[in-house]
């Protein structure tokens, strides 16, 4: 229990200091990519790392982005920096330009706005004509660049698993894969707020809920801290499987290998805890003024102690998924 009371505090520590980024952020997502490395044989994580190398982009976004004191340490620490980096690449390819970010930038797979209403009127109004794509497997006609994160892991799993791709498009789609498995446990990418007038379309998973100088969903992306150090993030990832009911929760989590279970589990947490009562109640209030939402000075410390332990929790959850995803696609 001190263990683990001392995990909270850090991560806390972590989110004051974290600035707003996109998904679970640097950190975050390397951290689950560190716990999926730990459950991986050695055979195991050879072929990734292999596979990872015939990325058309492995010279550009890879290799010659390794910090000399990993190319100064062991093969071993070598592979799982490019392991856990791989993660991160569907975050990286956002700041690409022109025709490369049109063809490896895919911003809606990495969520879905399962709808969660401000109110009964706001359900009654908007529920059948929502406008997010809500869908829970791939249709005829579904256009690939529009799909949402559960389609996008069907899809990228099946490509993987498909003798006729090439190395170089499996290596890309294996990079999604290790994205999107963490970004489906984060609550926030799972979900939005719907109100008739401020948010009829939604508030774009927390992105419109304004908190201080951030956003909740920012403010989520964070809870995992953010550092860039190899050894801060392995040592985290550590940190958190060792912790006996972070790896029974984990061993659990990787038996359920159902994107929409992942899917409603988030959603189920953004419902009862990221949406919290203060965040609920000036949204009402904002929604009968202004029609616009009016910014929070902040939320209350038991709310960020409740989310880091949550994000902790998912973040062992995604890891061992993770690991289980790649051990099928073998």
């Amino acid at each position: 229990m001190k263990r683990h009371a001392l995990l909270t505090v850090f991560v806390l520590f972590l989110l004051l200091a974290a600035r707003p980024v996109q998904a679970w952020n640097y950190a975050g997502h390397r951290i689950v990519a560190a716990i999926a490395w730990d459950q991986l044989t050695p055979e195991r994580r050879a072929e990734l790392v292999e596979l990872l190398k015939q990325h058309p982009r492995f010279e550009q976004d890879f290799q010659s982005r390794m910090p000399k004191i990993i190319k100064e340490a062991s093969p071993e620490v070598q592979a799982r920096w490019l392991f856990m980096r791989a993660a991160t690449w569907s975050d990286i390819v956002r700041s690409f330009k022109d025709a490369d970010r049109e063809k490896y930038h895919h911003g809606t797979w990495h969520y879905i706005n399962q709808p969660i209403y401000l109110d009964e009127a706001a359900k009654a109004a908007l529920s059948s004509k929502l406008s997010a794509n809500v869908a829970t497997s791939i249709r005829p006609g579904d256009d690939v660049l529009g799909f949402n994160i559960i389609q996008a892991l069907e899809y990228c799993v099946a490509q993987l698993k498909d003798p006729s791709v090439s190395q170089a498009d499996k290596a890309i789609y294996f990079c999604w894969v290790m994205h999107l498995v963490g970004d489906s446990h984060q609550p926030l990418h799972s979900s939005a707020l719907f109100s008739q007038r401020m948010f009829p379309e939604g508030d774009r998973g927390g992105n419109d809920i304004r908190i201080g100088k951030s956003n909740l969903h920012s403010q989520w992306d964070g809870l995992l801290g953010n550092s860039f150090k190899y050894s801060d993030i392995v040592g985290q990832a550590v940190g958190i499987e060792r912790d006996p009911a972070n790896k029974q929760l984990g061993e659990a989590a990787a038996g359920e290998l159902n994107y929409v279970t992942w899917i409603n589990e988030s959603h189920e947490l953004a419902r009862e805890k990221s949406y919290c009562a203060e965040i609920l109640e000036a949204a009402r209030k904002s929604e009968d003024s202004s029609g616009k939402f009016q910014k929070l000075t902040s939320l209350p410390q038991s709310y960020y102690q409740q989310a880091g332990s949550i994000a902790v929790k998912r973040a062992a959850q995604a890891g061992w998924r993770l690991a289980a995803v790649l051990k099928s696609v073998q």
